[in-house]
């Protein structure tokens, strides 16, 4: 029932922006309130993968560690599939992709598809009969490359910066325009300042050295 409940709330979690957006845009349907439906959507899942990697309390016990750690890995699919759905039906609605914001939307998602590579080559933990296979490339890698767990580990942290790059890139747009849609604008930039805080608090309190007890 907690799991039920916890992918329930998860992917209700873009409906007030994307309600608060289509407002902004008059309501309607069509090739472009589609794509900014699917782009307030991706944007809220993506700050998601962060409260994701925070491991909430809440979450693990909803889920089970092993549970939230396969959700983490899996999303990342679904979500680099509605950006590049989002970028499709902005271009299809007449939008040109040389702006500034299009180049940056399109520089992160390079980002992300690179992060995803990389977490499945070097940080998922595979149990198929391909594993045996990734296990000796992970030793090649190691020893000809100096690509390890850790040096991935630390290139994959790079999604942060993408994750404020993805920002601006909303910013942006011109359904964030601050005078026609403030909760909105204002809403996504608080989702991201929320999942990166949750991030942020996990990866310093994972970093403290355990406190030690003093000699009686």
């Amino acid at each position: 029932m907690k799991r039920t409940i916890f992918f329930i709330a998860y992917f209700l979690t873009p409906a007030i922006p994307v309600a608060l957006y289509m407002r902004s845009l008059g309501g309607g349907s069509g090739v472009y309130p589609g794509s900014v439906a699917l782009g307030i959507t991706a944007f809220i899942l993506i700050c998601n993968q962060y409260i994701l990697a925070s491991r909430p309390a809440f979450i693990v016990k909803a889920l089970g560690l092993k549970g939230l750690l396969a959700f983490h890995g899996i999303m990342p699919i679904v979500l680099i599939g509605m950006a590049g759905m989002h970028s499709q039906l902005k271009k299809a609605a007449g939008f040109p992709d040389d702006t500034l914001q299009a180049t940056i939307g399109a520089a992160t998602l390079v980002v992300f598809i690179a992060a995803a590579v990389l977490a499945v080559l070097f940080l998922a933990n595979i149990n198929l009969p391909i594993a045996l296979k990734l296990r000796e490339f992970r030793k090649w890698a190691q020893e000809r490359l100096g690509l390890g767990y850790k040096l991935t580990r630390a290139l994959h942290n790079v999604t942060v910066v993408a994750g404020l790059a993805i920002m601006v890139h909303v910013l942006l747009a011109s359904s964030s325009d601050f005078t026609a849609n403030p909760v909105g604008a204002g809403w996504m930039t608080a989702w991201l300042a929320l999942s990166l805080g949750l991030y942020a608090r996990y990866r310093l309190n994972g970093r403290k050295a355990p406190a030690t007890r003093a000699p009686a």
